[in-house]
This record gives structure tokens, sequence and C-alpha cells, in this order.
């Protein structure tokens, strides 16, 4: 079960890649809705997945996208899955919190493979692997990156709001690709939750 400072320090190398792939998405969703002179309002859906489109190619092209054997995307509609040191992250954007400002962290709904995801539960995330799995949560404000991100360790859901379990919620930032080993230790997630047991 890996940590919140464990798990920054795994995909520390990956933090650069990550922000400057969704970067490169939102820009050119940005573009392209520009161009077409298409509110964004009008299909939000529309406009995230031209920039999971772009980013997943340039995670691709960085050999971090999931891909099944025959080289296609892990996912159906540009599911970004990165795969990196036995860690599987599902980069996700999630509704805003409008209560909160914040966000909402996704719930798998009914979909048994997105339930197994958030359990944990063994080969769920790469067929034949075993990963530790996590959500990365990314929004924008007009079109750019939020920074920092929020990183989530599930535990399990469905598709009821109180059905959603998590280990921890912490801050992944830029920045943090250039902590030092002693920094990484000291990290420590915006929330701890205690599971039945502890």
């Amino acid at each position: 079960m890996a940590t919140y400072a464990e798990s920054v320090r795994q995909l520390q190398s990956v933090i650069p890649p990550v922000f400057s792939a969704l970067e490169t998405g939102l820009k050119a969703a940005n573009e392209h809705h520009t161009n077409n002179e298409l509110r964004r309002s009008d299909d939000p859906w529309h406009y995230a997945h031209t920039a999971r489109r772009i980013a997943l190619e340039q995670l691709r092209d960085a050999g971090l996208q999931a891909e099944t054997d025959e080289g296609r995307p892990l996912y159906a509609m540009s599911g970004l899955l990165l795969f990196y040191r036995s860690m599987a992250v599902r980069i996700l954007r999630p509704s805003d919190d409008v209560r909160t400002g914040g966000i909402t962290i996704p719930l798998p709904g009914r979909s048994k493979r997105r339930q197994a995801f958030w359990g944990q539960e063994s080969e769920s995330a790469i067929p034949g692997l075993e990963t530790d799995n996590l959500l990365l949560l990314w929004k924008d404000d007009a079109g750019k990156l939020t920074d920092p991100m929020t990183l989530v360790r599930p535990l399990g859901g469905g598709h009821r709001r109180n059905s959603l379990r998590v280990d921890w919620v912490g801050k992944l930032s830029r920045s943090m690709a250039r902590l030092r080993a002693a920094d990484l230790d000291e990290l420590e997630p915006d929330q701890q939750y205690r599971q039945l047991g502890d």
C-alpha cells in the first residue's frame, strides 16, 4: 500500500511530462474552439475530449500511456492511463465542487472495471500486472492548467457518493519534480482517512 510520500517519489520524474501533455492538450482544445468559433459551454465534453486526445498522444510518445497488445490506448474515448514503476494512474478531469470551490473525487459508477481499479484489486488496471492504482485529478481555469493537481489513492466505491472509500488525498505540483529526496520524505497528504480496523 503506497503512502502519499512514496507515490510522489515514484512519480517525481514523470511530473513534467504529465503537466506538459495536459497543457498541450488544453492549448489544442483552445485553438480548435477559437478557430471554429465554438463555445466551450455549449459542449464541455467535446472540449475535454479534445484536450485528452492530444495529451494522450504526447504521453504515448513518452512511453507513459498504457496500451493494449495491439498498440491502442487501453481505455476508450482517449482515457488517460499512465503506467510507471508499477503504478497505474488514471488522469481524470472531475466536476467542480461548487460548494467548496474544489474538486469532487469521481465515483467509479457501475463499471466493474472502474470499481476494480478504485478497489485496488490485483491486476485491475494493466492486464497481467499488479499495480498500485491512483487517480490524478486536473482542472483548468479558462483553458490554463491549474497547478497543483490532486493525487488520490482510492480504496473502493460504486455509483453512490457514500460508497466512496479513499486512503489519502494530496497535491501534485510541478515544483515537486525538483524536490530533494529528503524533502519528498517529509511530504504529508492534505487528507489521510482512517480505515476500519486501523
